[in-house]
């Protein structure tokens, strides 16, 4: 995957509800990309498991 397309994943993620007002991007200069895909699987998995709890807590 290119670069551009990773950090605009990353982009998205950084903007969710979740991470808003955290810095999760500063670091990613330094990273190659498949360190930097590795960060962002993180977030999104995050992002995942917020949504899951969510829909439970919204079934309940």
């Amino acid at each position: 995957m290119k670069r551009v397309e990773l950090l605009a994943r990353l982009k998205s993620a950084q903007v969710h509800d979740l991470y808003r007002g955290k810095d999760i991007t500063t670091l990613t200069a330094f990273m190659n990309n498949t360190e930097l895909e590795k960060h962002i699987q993180s977030f999104e998995k995050g992002i995942e498991a917020s949504g899951d709890r969510r829909a439970k807590t919204a079934n309940a």
